[in-house]
């Protein structure tokens, strides 16, 4: 991104937190981009000022983005419960284009993920073909897959809903556990990207267990994890 185009983008920023929060009876207000590895945003505050540090994942997105980011954030800081993102911020986020062009930086931001589907003994793209072939998942969902680098985790897979992004522990990455335990691992964590995007912006809680019985050795495979004390 150009030096004039992060300018542009800093104080659409500042425009849009100003204006919302002038709304909320802020004197001052200012907002700053800032490197994070997750996409969140911080604030500090006064009774009349307030700062924002805001992912810089959103440097290039829409002033309507910015404003709806700002609405939301106001409101919950205002005391409001489960106050939900507008449907700007939304369907950026949510878009195939910002996960696609955002993952690479926070790939590389994370301290123990490869960013490669093929392991030392496994390929991930083999348990994604083998979901495919049983109907379970999609294969143009656009989700990319990664072993971690180390196996210093109890939890057998993990993944982001808005960088569409499973990450398997190597812990698995070997051929005396059965295909049937990765591809488990591997489908709880695409069932919860799928859910999670469905309600992002509205709630945390994502619920997959009903899904994730659709898989025919689900209760083998939870056995065979538990005993390697790993979760999903």
């Amino acid at each position: 991104m150009s030096t004039e185009t992060q300018t542009t983008a800093l104080e659409d920023l500042n425009r849009a937190f100003q204006k919302i929060g002038k709304q909320y009876g802020y004197e001052t207000v200012t907002a700053e981009f800032a490197v994070f590895k997750e996409f969140k945003v911080q604030w500090n505050r006064t009774y009349k000022y307030i700062s924002f540090k805001v992912s810089d994942y959103m440097e290039d997105a829409p002033y309507d983005a910015y404003e709806s980011l700002a609405g939301t954030l106001f409101a919950k800081i205002d005391g409001r419960e489960e106050v939900p993102y507008k449907r700007a911020m939304r369907d950026w986020v949510l878009a195939p284009e910002f996960s696609r062009n955002k993952r690479y930086k926070y790939i590389h931001r994370a301290r123990n993920v490869t960013g490669s589907p093929r392991g030392f003994e496994r390929d991930l793209g083999d348990s994604v073909r083998r979901l495919q072939e049983m109907g379970l998942i999609d294969g143009d969902a656009g989700i990319e897959l990664s072993w971690t680098s180390d196996g210093n985790t109890q939890r057998a897979a993990s993944c982001s809903v808005l960088f569409r992004l499973i990450v398997v522990s190597n812990q698995l990455d070997d051929l005396n556990i059965p295909d049937f335990v990765v591809d488990f691992a591997v489908y709880s964590q695409f069932l919860k990207i799928v859910k999670g995007a469905e309600v992002f912006g509205f709630t945390t809680e994502v619920y997959t267990r009903e899904d994730e019985k659709k898989f025919g050795r689900y209760r083998e495979a939870e056995k065979m994890l538990d005993k390697m004390s790993l979760y999903l």
